[in-house]
């Protein structure tokens, strides 16, 4: 796999409006059930699922979340910021 920020950049680029907006919402309230139907999203990547999995702890698979959340943000920013 790519570096992970450089991969979710071109991941994010490449999601449509509504699943870009869908991620940033999701990751970024993370209200009951986001982060779960956040994380059922990504996993749908086969590259994504498996970093994901190779989280070795809870504390580094909440740090790739976080890396999701913000490249999701940012492009919603840059989409959304007009």
């Amino acid at each position: 796999m790519k570096k992970p920020d450089l991969y979710l950049r071109e991941y994010c680029s490449s999601l449509s409006d509504e699943n870009v907006r869908f991620l940033a919402t999701r990751l970024g309230q993370k209200m009951s059930g986001d982060l779960a139907e956040a994380l059922d999203f990504v996993s749908r990547t086969r590259e994504l699922d498996r970093w994901l999995g190779s989280a070795r702890s809870s504390d580094e698979l909440y740090d790739m979340i976080d890396m999701i959340q913000t490249a999701s943000q940012k492009e919603y920013d840059k989409r959304y910021s007009n």
